[in-house]
């Protein structure tokens, strides 16, 4: 080490003194070629290797993919009209908000939302009919634990990060990045991501990309400086790099060892091309202005979607909290909520279909509520409620998106999901027929049982794949 300060923080004395990492090993570690975890300021982030962009890059760029997380347990069967076995309305949805069969409907993304609800609504109060018309939603009925009584809430926040960069879905600078309360117990399905960066304001988010940036494939190194800072890393250990990721300065103490001047090339790095507010597509979409702050939700959610969109970002998440939305119960306080998630997910389609990208979108939400017994359909929420959806939206700017179907698994004549199917009771399978759906569009669907092993086999992932691309 070239000086006695970094030999102090890189000290480790379980450390053996032969003991170094092969070139093997540190390509697995994600180490050479600038892939190392690197501290930044508020978060550590990981940096993809030239290996895996150029991989990226050879097969075709991936559909973007945001996740909007409803924290709480919303109604979503409050606003898609779910459908028994058969695709056929149930006798009643006394409990599930609507009232009596009868009610009138509305179509909108390929599937029927009830006329009453207010989730379409907010949809269709930003996103064109250009927007909405390329678009097709599904929904997956599913079984979730409630929270009621002290019962622990299974709480299935599917995070697919990590199968979606294995499969391919990297980001040119970041990794995965969340907006949102980190109280939502978020479980990593099939595999953590790389890193996933939390941002309580863009400001975040442009202090991990002027670092990161930097070793991004983008002509800010030369060859000589990545030689160096590839050799420096390699000769480190395991804990010595990971003393150097602790380190909120972790990234610039190594390129001053390897013998790169740091500011110069942070500086240049920068975050240009990243800030949402300067994109005057989002300005229109999100009704946000340059000088917008950093700190202002809105605009951190232009941030990510809008990154992802870029391909700046692998996979970008935003969560909306407060859908615990039953008692006192007040339906008004409950639709607002609905409306709110719908605008979420009318700006994506419509920022989508302005930047002329296709984009996946997946709706969680970790659990649901049942409303009183009443042929009104606006019966209050009166408790949580096992029975939910997840929704999966696939856009494509040229209108080349269909569906084979607007539900996987079904409610039972009683308003309940049908816990026997294959989405109905299994959190994993759910989260394997999402993703299943999801490489199909993308044209991957073989490499599905390298991603989701021991969930479904062949003939039960043709029987999940609805959404399909031309």
């Amino acid at each position: 080490m070239k000086n006695d300060k970094l030999k102090k923080v890189l000290d480790e004395k379980t450390d053996l003194p032969g003991l170094r990492l092969s070139r093997r090993e540190l390509l697995e570690a994600g180490v050479i070629s600038f892939a190392a975890r690197v501290a930044v300021p508020g978060a550590v982030t990981s940096i993809l290797t030239m290996t895996q962009r150029a991989e990226a890059q050879a097969a075709g760029a991936m559909m973007p993919f945001v996740t909007l997380s409803l924290s709480g347990g919303a109604a979503l069967h409050g606003n898609f009209v779910v459908k028994n076995a058969g695709g056929d309305l149930l006798s009643a949805y006394t409990k599930l908000g609507l009232g009596k069969t009868g009610f009138a409907t509305e179509r909108l993304l390929g599937a029927d939302f009830a006329a009453t609800a207010q989730m379409h609504k907010g949809i269709q109060s930003v996103a064109s009919s250009a927007a909405l018309s390329k678009a097709r939603l599904v929904a997956l009925c599913t079984n979730t634990a409630n929270d009621t009584a002290g019962q622990a809430a299974l709480r299935p926040f599917y995070d697919l990060s990590g199968p979606l960069e294995k499969a391919g879905l990297v980001g040119k600078i970041l990794p995965a990045v969340h907006q949102g309360t980190n109280a939502e117990n978020l479980k990593p399905v099939f595999g953590a991501p790389n890193s996933v960066l939390d941002i309580a304001s863009l400001d975040s988010m442009f202090g991990a990309l002027n670092y990161s940036s930097i070793l991004a494939d983008n002509g800010l190194l030369s060859k000589k400086q990545k030689d160096a800072l590839s050799s420096f890393i390699g000769k480190m250990t395991k804990s010595q790099i990971a003393k150097l990721n602790s380190k909120d300065d972790g990234l610039k103490t190594a390129l001053e060892e390897a013998g790169i001047k740091s500011g110069e090339i942070i500086k240049a790095g920068g975050a240009s091309g990243v800030d949402p507010r300067k994109d005057a597509n989002v300005q229109a979409v999100y009704q946000i202005a340059a000088n917008t702050a950093a700190n202002n939700a809105t605009a951190m959610s232009a941030g990510v979607v809008y990154n992802a969109l870029n391909g700046n970002v692998s996979h970008g998440r935003i969560t909306l909290g407060g859908y615990d939305y039953h008692a006192p119960g007040l339906r008004t306080t409950a639709d607002k909520k609905d409306f709110d998630a719908g605008v979420q997910i009318g700006r994506m389609l419509e920022l989508a279909l302005r930047m002329k990208k296709p984009l996946f979108i997946l709706v969680t939400t970790d659990g649901a509520c049942v409303s009183e017994t009443s042929d009104s359909a606006t019966s209050i929420w009166s408790s949580d409620y096992s029975s939910s959806l997840q929704f999966i939206i696939a856009f494509d700017p040229n209108g080349k998106v269909t569906s084979s179907g607007t539900q996987i698994g079904h409610y039972l004549s009683d308003q309940s999901v049908d816990t026997t199917t294959l989405v109905g009771s299994r959190p994993d399978y759910v989260a394997a027929a999402v993703l299943a759906n999801y490489l199909n569009l993308n044209k991957k669907l073989g490499m599905f049982k390298q991603l989701a092993p021991a969930t479904l086999q062949a003939d039960d992932v043709e029987k999940v794949v609805k959404l399909h691309v031309a």
